[in-house]
């Protein structure tokens, strides 16, 4: 079974939101290998060359066989139903990495790096909330994938 991952900006999420960021990814654990990894918020004042500095060390985490999937309000949207069939065909094609930007979101080099980005929502969410929201997802799928109840939708 092909590894996949989702790298994130900053320090895990603390207090009810880590809890619920520890059990889903716990979870998705259970059905695959799954890492959840985190590059250092930079500290530079400005916005720009903040996410520089972050594509960077995400690029860093790209993986040298699969697919880099990146978040961003102006992705494509997935519906849930599609997200099974999306998971088995990225993870066909080796490692499957997901980056989730920072409070400034993602640097363009980034987004032109990735093989897909995809869209939560035209909203603009918190990164942890889009952390979030994007594990229970891919819990989902997976779960629907072995046609658990939970997958339903």
């Amino acid at each position: 079974m092909r590894a996949m991952r989702v790298v994130t900006v900053g320090r895990p999420p603390r207090g009810a939101w880590g809890e619920l960021v520890h059990d889903y990814a716990g979870r998705i654990a259970r059905r695959t290998p799954f890492r959840l990894e985190s590059v250092p918020q930079d500290g530079s004042r400005r916005p720009g060359d903040r996410k520089r500095r972050e594509a960077r060390d995400l690029l860093a985490r790209r993986p040298a066989a699969g697919v880099l999937v990146a978040l961003d309000r102006g992705g494509r949207s997935l519906p849930t139903e599609n997200w099974p069939g999306a998971l088995g065909h990225w993870r066909g094609r080796g490692e499957l990495v997901f980056v989730v930007g920072g409070p400034d979101g993602l640097d363009e080099s980034v987004l032109e790096a990735a093989d897909e980005v995809l869209s939560l929502g035209p909203l603009v969410l918190p990164h942890d909330l889009a952390l979030l929201v994007l594990l229970e997802q891919l819990y989902r799928a997976l779960a629907a994938a072995e046609n658990h109840p939970y997958g339903r939708h």
